[in-house]
């Protein structure tokens, strides 16, 4: 009982919070980094945009979510390393039309279908992460090589 409990509800909230702005904050960073990289017109832009973001939008939340289950984060803070991004996003964008950068258009109505993709997307690798963590600990558990005792 107490594992399946710290699957769902975390027994570390100071790793969970750490999993959750971390990632928000990485994500962040690279987003900056891609908007500012094309708006000078490095040739560092095309790697961030294409390879970079992707890979931190899409694909990094199933790994990061298997990582949060099997360290036992909880639920809760896994599924919203899958929202971060879309989060980081809208929060982008929003401040970017607020303070009026140029080249961020927040009037365009595709933005919040962009959002919801981003936070569908993210929310199912999410998920599909920590269903495997959480297999991941089940197993190392009953292997006997599992942390189940530990309360650290």
């Amino acid at each position: 009982m107490p594992t399946t409990k710290a699957l769902l509800f975390g027994r570390r909230r100071d790793r969970a919070v750490g999993l959750v702005v971390g990632f928000a904050g990485v994500v962040a960073l690279a987003l900056v980094a891609a908007f500012v990289a094309e708006s000078v017109g490095a040739t560092t832009a095309t790697a961030l945009t294409d390879r970079l973001l992707p890979l931190l939008v899409f694909y990094a939340p199933g790994p990061l979510a298997a990582a949060g289950a099997y360290a036992r984060c909880g639920g809760p803070a896994c599924l919203a390393v899958g929202v971060v991004p879309a989060l980081v996003l809208g929060g982008f964008v929003l401040l970017g039309t607020l303070v009026g950068v140029p080249g961020v258009n927040g009037g365009n109505p595709a933005i919040g279908d962009v959002t919801v993709s981003f936070a569908a997307i993210g929310v199912t690798s999410a998920f599909v992460g920590y269903c495997a963590g959480v297999t991941a600990v089940l197993a190392a558990d009953v292997l006997g090589f599992g942390s189940a005792d530990s309360d650290e």
